[in-house]
């Protein structure tokens, strides 16, 4: 009897590197296999434990508490003779109704999973606290936090945070320090919430010992959060962006930096309970730009709750994109990146001829130059306009002096190497422009140190040793700081976004880059760390800022308008004939932009939606969007349209189709037309326009490329603007391949040597003792919903097909299960990896799905689909309408879209890609905006003139949809097995149901794809499956880094059986391993949606 066992190890997520402006190609060097080091992956998963949660009706049917049911449950299981310890409990209806526990014995999982009681079940497992680099310190003696959010003065004396409540999920507080209120709970305290979910030496694997104070003294991060959220150091002069906030301590890791999902949950849910407004997540649960983990859910669910999660995106910016960190991909949660702040700390020089004379430098380390004696100071030049001062040799001394030296006429590093040589203790230049800058030389070698001072200020100084040619200077340990608009751009370490499917991450970035807060006593007090973790709290606290000013605001209302009035980070364009206009980096790393609280507060817009993510170019749904404009002002104002195109990203090589550690930027740019080009509205009024998106037409859609950028709304009585984001890919996701076949894998191994098995024909005997197992190496290029490895026999010649019409068929079993070979042709079975070797079944009907965008105008017999289909997306039969034009077959990697506006092919626009556009008249009359830095618009007035109809595809029944008025997202939460009984004659089936959430998520006009699974119930069988050794939803792609390059999977001879026994030892004999993953939009029912990989063969001899 052949079995087939379907066990989830759930790791879930939803659905994330400096770049340079070229058009070459990037290179990616080729991973060698003889060069991989396989290794086990680490144990993520707790073992035997299990989080569950209960079905909220049935509580409800039942009138009984959280707490009864729970009791109730606990008793029922017992009667079933299963033996557990609960973990932990929840009882909060609104967020999260359930336990978690550990079991004896592991297989008692599928016994709770047919309870009726239970709605869904997960895994624990580890999560690590987000990565933050401790910085060298600066001896910055001055860090107001309040203008690092964009807060200008009229508001710093009426915001403070008062009243409102701040949760931080992290390492504690140490609440001791008189930053911080030094005490706990008690009168007057800053903290008064919080507990500690773990203790001191709680790593992941151990109990936890709880207890009721959560004082970090072992770490310092979350002490670090707080400072930047509400700290009050006078000594140091830190002042906190919500000072007065009353702050919450939930302690989620302990010492070692590692915690569990279900402590996660039980911390939400505690400070949700406490009635925190604003929760600070400090973790990440893995950079697989996925949404579906647990704990996400549950800050969704808080979200729709009123409360507001802020997390950040991550710090896997060389890992190139799709690397944006869960929780933060969940829909509500407030995603942040990490921006290198244009507040850098400035030094002083002082003279001896006047000591209250303080002339500001900078350095480009950030740090003063250490010099404790006073030193002669001389210039290089005799005068202060030299357009190459010490450009050349000099002669003169300069040893035991500091050089004063006029930037320009060669580079900085020229110039300091001619200094250095002559000695020079120190070198002072100062600046050919008017201001200061940041000096900018190769350090490699250099130990003389380096500051710049302002132009005028050199010109005074200067003058100054012409008056006494025995003046001196010294550099004192003190600092402030100021503006250098030159330092202002995305950091480095912050991730990539978008998610898997295309949806914009991140949502707004803040400062991340060195700085320096509130720190354990026990630690030093002060520390300076960077981080996307150090980014999050900044939002937060203009968050209490903003709650604090407009209390009645609805939580969606607030995060739209924290989120469209923002500054995004822009630089000149260097394009010949654009060099006076602006583009914006790529929102993949910043988001809507720069958090500017100040706008914010004064804002007289809000948009619906907030960020249009444009998909891709097989479901691009761009050529007609709708954005509701409504006035939140008090006075009838004229709003004026713009575009500001952002820079577009190649993430992939262009060979190998895998994404790129540094992907490159080009200075291609998408076109939009608006319908208007400015409307007036009174207060309180909404009134929608129409924009229609062309994407960059320069871009090879081969390289997969990300274009995006901002819909500029300007208010023409205070001139400000608001910044509506978007995004979309050139080319197709679905196209691009999941397994990476380029770099020797997928391919299998004994555990004790280096030999790789990649052909069907070849053998691999192992003994299965000790390292003598199989181990199967794949590189994932692309992130897959699911990902099996199932175990087939290899004894046969004959291939074994799924049940077709001709064929008798097995209960619930799907026409379309994916292909198994029992022993492939001897063709490369790297082939069957590529998308375009694939010849799908083309079903016959379309099912139904929700559209994205209402129509505005009929379809016109011009915007009919003209595409060649693919080889692969021919079907296999012809609908009888298939000789009419307007129903030609949907592509396969479309199979569940009806042709409507959105999805219609772009049209080739007469205009350039430029980011220059000429402006379309409209009906009526309107002001054409005078903004030289951004491209003007052009004006697409929709017609009036009717149009054909096109003849409805028929759809076969399915689960109700939501309705077009509403944005409905549907999220799954996890995959559950259910064994169909069956006859003795029969094989065990294994359905997997995926088990949808209720609806929980709604936006207006912004007509998004659902998430996930439509369905409520769907099936993968592999026909002759002995069983299972890896099942695994929402996996992300590897990094191209030396240490991550292959995932590896263990075959040790034992699988899991569909009958919930694990570790079923297979008998000696022959077998292949069956690797399926699905691609991105995939129907799990679709063979053609998934990419398989058969092994060589395995031959099993036991000792």
């Amino acid at each position: 009897m052949k079995a087939s066992s379907k066990l989830i190890l759930t790791i879930l997520g939803y659905y994330l590197t400096s770049t340079q402006i070229t058009s070459a190609s990037i290179k990616i060097k080729k991973f060698s296999t003889s060069k991989i080091t396989l290794h086990k992956p680490a144990p993520d998963v707790v073992p035997n434990s299990y989080i569950l949660e209960f079905n909220g009706d049935q509580l409800k049917s039942q009138s009984e508490s959280s707490e009864s049911f729970i009791n109730s449950f606990v008793k029922s299981i017992e009667n079933e003779g299963i033996n557990y310890k609960v973990r932990e409990t929840y009882s909060s209806q609104k967020v999260f109704n359930g336990v978690s526990i550990k079991l004896d014995d592991d297989k008692d999982i599928n016994k709770i999973k047919k309870l009726k009681c239970v709605k869904n079940v997960w895994p624990v497992v580890k999560i690590q606290r987000t990565e933050a680099k401790f910085e060298e310190e600066n001896n910055s003696t001055s860090q107001n936090f309040r203008n690092f959010v964009g807060l200008d003065e009229s508001d710093n004396d009426v915001l403070d945070g008062s009243n409102i409540k701040v949760g931080i999920l992290d390492t504690g507080i140490d609440h001791k320090h008189k930053a911080l209120g030094g005490c706990f709970k008690g009168e007057g305290c800053k903290v008064q919430f919080g507990f500690d979910f773990v203790g001191d030496d709680f790593n992941g694997s151990n109990e936890p010992k709880p207890d009721d104070d959560p004082l970090d003294e072992c770490v310092g991060h979350g002490t670090h959060a707080a400072g930047i959220i509400a700290g009050e150091d006078s000594t140091n002069n830190i002042t906190g962006i919500a000072p007065k906030a009353i702050l919450g301590a939930y302690r989620i890791f302990g010492c070692n930096g590692t915690t569990t999902n279900d402590i996660v949950i039980k911390a939400m849910e505690k400070a949700f309970d406490d009635g925190m407004n604003i929760i600070n997540l400090s973790l990440v649960s893995g950079n697989n730009a996925w949404f579906g983990t647990p704990e996400s859910l549950v800050a969704e669910t808080l979200t729709q709750n009123g409360v507001f999660v802020v997390a950040p995106a991550g710090t896997s910016g060389d890992n190139g994109i799709f690397k944006v960190s869960s929780p933060s991909t969940a829909p509500g949660v407030i995603s942040v990146a990490s921006v290198d702040t244009d507040q850098v700390n400035s030094f002083f020089i002082q003279s001896s001829s006047d000591p209250n004379l303080k002339i500001k430098y900078l350095t480009q380390n950030g740090r003063p130059i250490k010099l404790v004696d006073s030193f002669s100071i001389v210039p290089t030049s005799n005068v202060t306009n030299s357009k190459n001062d010490a450009c050349d040799a000099i002669n003169e001394d300069l040893t035991g002096k500091v050089a004063l030296v006029r930037r320009g006429g060669c580079d900085d590093t020229t110039k300091i190497d001619q200094i250095r040589f002559a000695g020079a203790s120190a070198i002072v230049i100062y600046n050919d422009a008017s201001g200061i800058s940041t000096p900018q030389f190769n350090s490699e070698g250099i130990s003389t140190p380096v500051g710049m001072i302002s132009c005028e200020d050199g010109i005074t100084l200067f003058n100054l040793i012409q008056k006494n040619n025995n003046l001196t200077v010294q550099f004192p340990n003190e600092s402030v700081l100021i503006n250098d608009p030159g330092t202002l751009k995305t950091s480095k370490f912050s991730s990539f976004g978008p998610t898997n499917e295309l949806e914009i991450k991140p949502d707004i970035a803040a400062p991340g880059k060195d700085i320096k807060s509130i720190f354990p006593v026990s630690l030093g007090s002060i520390k300076t760390i960077s981080g996307t973790s150090v980014s999050a709290p900044f939002i937060t606290g203009a968050l209490a800022l903003y709650l604090q000013s407009q209390k009645e605001s609805k939580p969606e209302i607030i995060r739209n308008v924290l989120q469209i009035n923002t500054k995004p980070i822009t630089f000149k364009n260097d394009i010949e004939g654009n060099k006076n206009s602006l583009i914006a980096s790529t929102i993949l790393k910043q988001g809507s932009g720069l958090i500017s609280l100040s706008n914010a507060l004064s804002s007289t817009i809000m948009t619906s939606p907030s960020k249009l993510a444009l998909n891709d170019t097989d479901n691009f749904n761009g050529k007609k969007r709708c954005l509701t404009l409504t006035n939140i002002g008090k006075e009838t104002t004229k709003f004026t349209f713009n575009h500001l195109p952002a820079q577009t990203i190649n993430g992939y090589d262009g060979i190998n189709l895998v994404p790129a550690n540094s992907p490159i930027t080009t200075n291609s740019f998408a076109n939009v037309k608006f319908s208007k080009l400015s409307i007036r509205l009174r207060p309180g009024e909404s009134q929608d326009i129409n924009l229609s998106f062309t994407p960059p037409k320069e871009e090879n859609e081969i390289n997969n490329s990300l274009y995006s950028g901002y819909i500029v709304i300007t208010d023409s009585t205070t001139k400000k603007r608001s910044y509506v984001s978007y995004m979309g890919m050139k080319g197709s996701l679905k196209s691009l391949p999941i397994l990476d076949d380029q770099s020797g894998a997928p391919f299998i191994q004994s555990g004790k040597n280096d030999q790789k098995f990649t052909s069907p024909e070849e053998v691999l005997t192992v003994s299965m003792k000790d390292d003598d197992i199989v181990l199967l190496g794949a590189r994932m290029a692309q992130g897959t919903k699911i990902l099996t490895v199932d175990v087939i026999p290899a004894e046969s010649d004959d291939d074994v097909e799924p049940p077709t019409e001709t064929q008798p068929q097995e209960t619930n079993l799907p026409t379309e299960a994916p292909v198994v070979t029992k022993k492939p042709s001897k063709s490369k079975p790297k082939e069957t990896n590529k998308p375009t070797a694939t010849k799908p079944k083309q079903p016959t009907e379309t099912p139904k799905t929700p559209k994205e965008d209402k129509p505005i105008e009929n379809p016109k017999e011009s915007d009919k689909p003209t595409k060649t289909p693919k080889e692969s997306d021919k079907p296999t039969k012809t609908p009888k309408e298939s000789d009419k034009p307007i129903e030609t077959p949907i592509e396969s990697d479309k199979p569940t879209e009806t042709p409507k506006e959105s999805d219609k092919p772009v049209e080739t626009p007469k205009e350039s890609d430029k980011p220059t556009e000429t402006p379309i008249e409209s009906d009526k009359p309107t002001e054409t905006p005078k903004q030289p830095t951004e491209t003007p618009v052009e004006s697409d007035q929709p017609t009036d003139t009717p149009t054909p109809t096109p003849t409805p595809t028929p759809t076969p029944i399915e689960s109700p949809q939501p309705s077009d008025d509403d944005d409905v997202v549907t999220v799954t939460s996890t995959i559950v097995t259910v064994i169909t009984p069956a006859s003795a004659a029969e094989t065990p089936i294994t359905k997997r149901s995926f088990r949808t959430f209720p609806v929980l998520y709604k936006r207006g006009n912004n007509k998004l794809r659902s998430r996930a699974f439509d369905n409520q119930a769907t099936e993968l069988l592999v026909p002759n499956s002995l069983g299972t050794i890896s099942n695994i939803q929402f996996e992300s792609r590897n990094d191209n880094s030396e240490k991550n390059q292959i995932k590896t999977i263990q075959f040790d001879g034992k699988v899991d059986k569909s009958d919930g026994t694990k570790n079923v030892e297979l008998p000696d004999g022959r077998y292949r391993l069956f690797l399926a993953a699905l691609r991105p939009f995939g129907d799990p029912k679709k063979k053609e949606d998934w990419e398989t990989f058969t092994s060589s063969i395995i031959e099993i001899k036991r000792e």
